[in-house]
């Protein structure tokens, strides 16, 4: 734990609890302190842009956060305060005492990670929820987030290992929750026919994607397969076995999509779409999300690694921006899907802060000794991304969430999906539909 020298100019946010009581502390033990309280309306003001941090001579402290949200104008916040040369400090939340604060240095992470994921506090449902790609990190967390929510959770996953350790996990850290792990490829109809008839789940979780934009780019034949013949697969079987509720989590890539991943993903949503038109007794909907902190692929464990392997960090592009959610966010977003009844309907979170790559890998870079090497876009990838589409009507927002309605679907979408779909088409004439097709 650190006692940092208090300099003149303190600037405190984050825990709305717990502000008045560090800012009381310090005006009580410190003279001529010039303190700024800094809660999540100033943060959000244009006060914010005309704050001016004295060179050399701010402290600026976060409260740890119990629920961690709007990442993006609190690394925008700091990046400001690292140009300035101010100091940065973590009071974390755990073992807090009245009047007694131990400061810890400021990490990037401080905005976005948890010790553990607490469960809902939804009501308990007497019902089965299936969740493919259930090992992979958003469908591994909203398996603990509603161990308590559900009679039964089905955990679909390809992966081996992460399936393995996932089941460890749960049953030692949430020993409540009832837990089937079924190792499946969802583009595989049969296994999957066999789970859906077995378990006959009635909430359904669509997670399992391939999500690697670069990588993607020349895999258009298994990206076709996996993210959009999966998705097929998996609303086919949520109609036939009678699911009530069947939601694909895709991706802020799939709007004005550039990349074979984000394209794939638009043609997903699409899907889902239709199927809302045609199954009247199934709600089928989409949540979109951008980039979560943290997530597997992610930025942050990319630069992780990077670090691992060199004493620098790679920059896509020093105006490229990004949307960045906590995975509390998430949390938050998939709760109202699943208490919404409505069908056809795409949610996603209000976010006005997209951030810059360059600013986050000066966050990212607190206090360590790294180099940035700027890179140039790669294939596929975009300078900015969009949470709605042009053409998508926005028709309801509350507190964080936005609720939009699609474009309309072409005539001969089907017809052209099946050709998407088909093993007797060549792959030239599938990447062409994918290139040019207009959604």
């Amino acid at each position: 734990m650190l006692k940092p020298d208090l300099t003149a100019q303190i600037i405190i946010f984050g825990e709305a609890s717990k502000l008045q009581e560090v800012s009381d502390f310090l005006r009580q033990n410190y003279i001529n302190l010039n303190i700024l309280i800094f809660d999540k309306n100033r943060l959000n003001s244009e006060e914010l842009d005309k704050l001016e941090f004295l060179e050399s001579e701010s402290t600026v402290i976060y409260i740890e956060e119990e629920h961690k949200a709007d990442f993006g104008i609190k690394a925008a916040f700091l990046d400001k305060a690292i140009s300035a040369k101010a100091a940065i400090f973590t009071l974390p939340l755990q073992d807090w005492k009245k009047n007694v604060f131990h400061f810890n240095e400021f990490q990037l992470q401080d905005l976005f990670k948890i010790d553990k994921i607490s469960p809902s506090k939804l009501p308990q449902k007497n019902k089965k929820l299936l969740i493919t790609g259930g090992a992979g990190y958003i469908g591994a967390a909203l398996v603990k987030y509603y161990s308590a929510s559900f009679s039964e959770i089905i955990i679909i996953d390809q992966s081996e290992s992460a399936l393995f350790f996932l089941k460890e996990e749960v049953e030692i850290l949430y020993p409540n929750a009832n837990i089937n792990c079924c190792l499946a490829d969802v583009t595989n109809r049969q296994r999957m026919t066999s789970i859906f008839e077995e378990f006959q789940p009635e909430i359904v979780i669509h997670a399992a994607a391939y999500k690697h934009v670069g990588l993607l780019e020349n895999e258009l034949e298994e990206v076709v397969k996996n993210n959009i013949a999966g998705a097929y697969i998996v609303f086919y079987l949520a109609e036939t076995y009678n699911a009530e509720q069947c939601i694909l989590v895709s991706t802020d890539k799939a709007v004005a999509p550039k990349s074979v991943m984000g394209k794939s993903k638009a043609w997903a949503e699409k899907l889902c779409l239709w199927f809302s038109q045609n199954c009247d007794e199934i709600s089928f909907k989409t949540i979109r999300f951008g980039n979560v902190l943290g997530s597997t692929g992610s930025v942050l464990p990319i630069w992780d690694r990077q670090l691992e392997w060199r004493d620098s960090i790679s920059l896509t592009n020093v105006n490229a921006s990004r949307y960045f959610f906590t995975i509390q966010e998430i949390f938050e977003l998939t709760d109202d899907v699943l208490e919404n009844d409505s069908s056809g309907q795409i949610f996603t979170l209000k976010n006005e802060h997209p951030l810059l790559l360059a600013r986050l890998a000066n966050l990212y870079l607190y206090n360590r000794s790294a180099e940035i090497l700027k890179t140039e876009l790669k294939p596929g990838e975009k300078e900015h991304e969009q949470l709605i589409a042009e053409n998508e009507n926005l028709i309801q927002q509350s507190n964080n969430i936005s609720i939009v309605e699609g474009a309309e679907i072409n005539d001969d979408f089907m017809e052209q999906l099946s050709v998407l779909l088909s093993d007797k088409i060549p792959t030239e004439e599938k990447a062409s539909i994918i290139k040019d097709y207009k959604l």
